[in-house]
């Protein structure tokens, strides 16, 4: 026993010793860390021993002391989100500093997504990836964050289908990417890919737009649900545009990428940011209408019962009377953020009340944010995120109308003279001269939205090993998106319209679930074989699964007036059900020499219940290159970069396309189903585009300036196609791959910051972007997507994928022959924004100036006041004689060019006024309080355009079959555009 407690008791002596030992080995390092030129100190930023795990944050004050440091010569790498990356040696026998960050206002250092796990900084960036930060995104308030992205990205054409609150948008990255498949982008918040579903609100049942069923969403104008996001909460978003970059989604990321990233907390005591502001709307364009001179014309046109109503005296603005709404709008958010070393949160909650320039119709978005970072040990830290969102609206009745009720539509056929207001009683006059009182339908049409939706993310990142060498992380995240969208019509048998088709009052209510799930399981290894090579190495597979639920409901001729179905004798019910399953693995490898020559290297495997083998893998290969020329010519070109990338993505089918449907039929009176006629192909895949992507980068005038040119080429395969079957078959047509197309264009984007002093400062931002298709391979006859006499796209091997077909008249003999011919394309040649801000003490002013050059639009509303004859200028005569209304009202039909216009413009897209508070005034405000600021801002203010009609951005919908992937080449009795006007306050405490 005595030998056991000796040799027990030498054990602890040496245990003692070493650690003292270990202790003698390291030190602790204390400082500050300050801004260039202000001194002010820099907190949050993240100090780390290059190699190890130790390391720590400033505090408030910008100091820091970290403990533990090893006693001989380390590298201290320093880190802070708006500040370049920074490495200091520190010698053994030094343990104080002060570091110095210059502000990197050039988003150089900026770490941008290149992997499922990893990024790499914009300085070594090998693809063109655009960047727009959450201060550049809320510079004025917006409905929605594609509203936001507007004129601020190189290649996107960002487009509104509508007016109405809450928004509605399509955006459409380096141009067209398929015909008959899906070409909206994909978005991902902090990792989680999410839904931007466009579900219709079901009012084709009253309008007929498209048939007799009960919804039909491309031609309701739809919200697509990344609208429910609050741009406040956005730290940064990254487009990825190239295959090369957008390679690592695979097999649903031809329309591009959007990766979103939401604020997080920072270590330090509870700071709370308060946004508060109040704006109106109104009216931004007025189509204006016909004033009819005499009885006489009036009676041509309505008939000889206008009569007793024809005063030559009055005129109303229609315009004004439907969309006279002057509204309050108000926009209200909170958040706070704080913690420890250990747990970081960010809290955040906001409210917006957006009125619309028509009576009753609104948005309401109310978002609830949190997010978490905790540090479990050393080793695990874990990040979690969860968003509650709810967007309830009402956007009334418009757009396209097969039965007169619209509201939009309606107005083209009301004369000036004829009072449709109100009566004293309460009651509404009838227009005897159309089916519909839009006054009527804006007070009594119910067109209710409302959406419950929940975003959950999640991070786990485990250091598997760590060393001054190699290091091996370990990083899953997934997530879960639920939406519930609800929406309720109502057109009670009082609206004038209802009795016209013998069933009163029509009634709709659907349900829809989109629910989204996806895990990414990723390993990412760090190999540092010396300071001047790096090897960043991943794998990883992602999970994915989509359920989507749908029940509709509608009933007409309610008893009553109620407003539920089953009041209605006559109803009609809809279900839609959608199930897809997704699986990919992946591998890449980033190598990195001396921070200037970049090679990567990485390969996607997917497949998907969408494709006609659903175990089958279809691979996505992609490889990219940068180098650096540092101080290439000093003080004029501080930096150049060459840059070369290939990748090549894909876009899957659309769910049942693979399917042969069964239609509902009956034998003898007993139900029954039989084959539909449109036959799917077996081996239905991907659309595959092979994208080559080189450019230029160019670090100008002692780093105040980048200069970024690129060019690229898309060769996209096995795009989807409908092809004519032999009628002995038994089919009409097989929906199959096969058809190819080419893409070219580039892209240029300036950034400068030309003036920087402390009093006064001068930023300013260009982008420009271009592309042509042409469609290289059709394994089908040319076809037409809808009909000449009212505008068509043309498939055809050699020509544009958006070329626009239209009828016109040729001389022969004894007349005129109606033949269709290209009357132009409907992608614009190119689309630039230009921003300015300038700045000067406490006072800055900011404004964007968006461009389109090119493309065509038809305006379907200026053709629907001819139909009516009632456009402003239908008795203006021509050089003949003619009445340039009764022209175009006769001979559309044979020349379709009439009302297709060039969509060129050029818009003030934002404008800011701001006024930073004296820091002593927001002291005395309100104590701990710093940054207060006033602004006046404004969206949508001016524009300039030759095309006739509202916003030659609205196109709200293409012909019934022309896919939305193609185009909206159509406007036609949209929601009107409106300009709106904020007052904003803005404080942090």
């Amino acid at each position: 026993m005595t030998g056991v407690l000796k040799r027990a008791g030498l054990l602890m002596a040496g245990l003692a010793l070493s650690a003292s030992t270990l202790l003698a080995q390291t030190r602790t390092i204390t400082g500050k860390v300050l801004e260039e030129g202000s001194r002010a100190p820099i907190a949050a930023a993240q100090l780390q021993v290059q190699g190890t795990n130790i390391g720590t944050l400033t505090r408030d004050d910008g100091a820091f002391s970290i403990v533990g440091v090893p006693s001989r010569e380390i590298v201290l790498v320093v880190r802070r989100i708006g500040y370049p990356l920074t490495r200091i040696t520190l010698e053994a026998n030094r343990n104080t500093l002060e570091i110095v960050l210059k502000k990197d206002v050039l988003n150089l250092d900026q770490v941008v997504v290149t992997g499922q796990a990893s990024g790499i900084s914009r300085r070594n960036l090998a693809n063109d990836v655009a960047s727009v930060s959450g201060a550049d995104m809320n510079k004025v308030s917006a409905q929605s964050i594609e509203n936001a992205m507007q004129g601020k990205i190189a290649g996107a054409q960002i487009a509104q289908s509508t007016g109405a609150p809450g928004g509605g948008n399509r955006i459409r990255i380096r141009g067209i990417s398929s015909i008959l498949g899906s070409a909206q982008p994909l978005y991902v918040i902090d990792g989680v890919i999410v839904t931007d579903v466009s579900i219709g609100s079901g009012t084709n049942k009253v309008t007929r737009a498209a048939g007799t069923g009960i919804s039909v969403g491309n031609q309701e104008a739809p919200v697509n649900r990344i609208a429910d996001l609050n741009p406040n909460d956005i730290e940064n978003v990254d487009v990825l545009k190239g295959s090369a970059a957008a390679a690592i989604y695979g097999s649903k990321a031809s329309g591009g990428v959007i990766i979103i990233t939401t604020k997080r907390g920072k270590a330090g005591k509870p700071r709370f940011a308060l946004r508060m502001g109040a704006g109106t709307s109104e009216l931004a364009y007025r189509n204006g209408s016909r004033r009819f001179q005499t009885l006489d014309d009036a009676v041509r046109v309505f008939g000889a019962g206008i009569t007793p109503f024809y005063d030559p005296n009055r005129f109303l603005d229609y315009e004004s009377l439907a969309y006279g709404n002057t509204p309050v709008n108000s926009d209200l958010s909170l958040s706070v953020s704080g913690g420890t070393d250990a747990t970081k949160y960010f809290v955040s909650a906001s409210r917006r009340n957006e009125e619309g320039i028509v009576d009753n119709t609104f948005s309401r978005k109310t978002n609830v944010r949190v997010n978490l970072d905790q540090r479990i040990s050393k080793r695990l830290n874990l990040q979690v995120g969860n968003e509650i969102l709810n967007n309830a609206n009402d956007r009334g009745l418009f757009g396209n109308d097969n039965a007169g009720n619209s509201i939009a539509y309606s107005l083209t056929k009301i004369p000036s003279f004829l009072d449709l207001r109100r009566n004293a009683d309460g009651t509404w006059p009838v227009n005897q001269f159309y089916p519909s009182n839009p006054l009527q339908t804006i007070d009594q049409f119910k067109n209710g939205e409302n959406v419950w939706r929940n975003i959950t993310t999640g991070r786990l990142t485990a250091d598997l090993m760590t060393g001054e060498r190699q290091t091996l992380q370990f990083i899953a995240f997934g997530g879960v998106d639920l939406l519930n969208q609800s929406n309720l019509i109502y057109s009670p048998p009082t609206l004038q319209f209802e009795p016209v088709d013998g069933l009163p009052g029509t009634s709709g209510n659907s349900k829809t679930t989109n629910l989204q799930r996806n895990l990414n399981l990723n390993m990412v290894h760090g190999w540092t074989p010396n300071s001047s090579f790096k090897v960043t190495s991943q794998v990883g597979t992602q999970f994915e699964d989509r359920d989507f639920n749908q029940t509709r409901a509608s009933a007409q001729n309610l008893l009553g007036g109620l407003e539920v179905v089953t009041s209605g004798t006559v109803r009609d019910i809809d279900e839609s059900r959608l199930r897809v399953q997704d699986f990919g693995v992946f591998a890449q490898t980033e190598a990195l020499w001396n921070e200037k020559l970049l090679l990567t290297v990485g390969a996607r495997a997917d497949r998907s219940s969408n494709n006609g083998d659903p175990g089958k893998f279809f691979l996505f290969p992609k490889a990219a290159s940068s180098y650096r020329f540092p101080n290439l010519l000093e003080g004029i070109i501080d930096e150049a970069k060459l840059r070369v990338a290939y990748g090549e993505t894909g876009n899957q089918p659309l769910y049942g396309q693979k399917f042969t449907n069964l239609d509902l039929s009956s034998v003898g009176g007993l139900g029954a189903f039989r084959v539909g006629s449109v036959r799917a192909a077996s081996d239905l895949r991907p659309e595959r585009q092979r994208e080559f992507e080189g450019g230029i980068d160019l670090n100008l005038l002692r780093n105040r300036a980048t200069f970024a040119v690129t060019g690229f080429r898309r060769n996209i395969s096995d795009l989807l196609i409908t092809r004519t079957l032999a009628p002995t078959t038994g089919f009409s047509s097989e929906t199959s791959n096969g058809a190819e197309m080419q893409v070219t264009g580039a892209e240029v984007s300036i950034n400068a910051f030309p003036v920087q002093t402390p009093t006064f400062s001068w930023s300013s931002r260009l982008n420009w972007g271009t592309n042509r298709s042409k469609v290289t391979s059709l394994p089908v006859p040319t076809f037409l997507l809808g009909t000449p006499q009212v505008g068509a796209v043309r498939i055809e091997q050699g020509k544009s994928a958006t070329q626009l077909i239209g009828n016109d008249t040729l001389p022969q003999s004894g007349g005129r022959v109606v033949v269709p011919v290209v009357m132009g394309d409907g992608n614009p040649l190119w689309t630039a924004g230009l921003s300015n801000e300038v700045r000067y003490k406490g006072i800055s002013l900011y404004a964007l100036v968006d461009q389109q050059k090119g493309g065509m639009l038809a305006n379907g509303t200026w053709r629907h006041y001819d139909l009516g004859q009632n456009s402003r200028d239908y008795d203006e005569v021509d050089a003949l004689g003619r009445k340039v209304g009764e022209v175009r009202r006769t001979s559309y039909l044979q020349v379709t060019r009439i009302y297709y216009q060039d969509a060129s413009y050029i818009k003030l897209r934002e404008v800011t006024l701001g006024w930073d508070l004296p820091q002593a005034w927001t002291a005395a405000l309100l104590s701990g309080a710093s940054n207060a600021k006033l602004s006046l801002s404004g969206r949508n203010l001016v524009w300039w355009t030759k095309f006739r009609g509202g916003d030659p951005e609205a196109q709200n919908f293409g012909a019934g079959n022309v896919p939305d992937a193609i185009q909206r080449n159509r406007e036609l009795a949209a929601y009107p555009a409106s300009r709106s006007f904020w007052l904003n306050f803005s404080v942090d405490f």
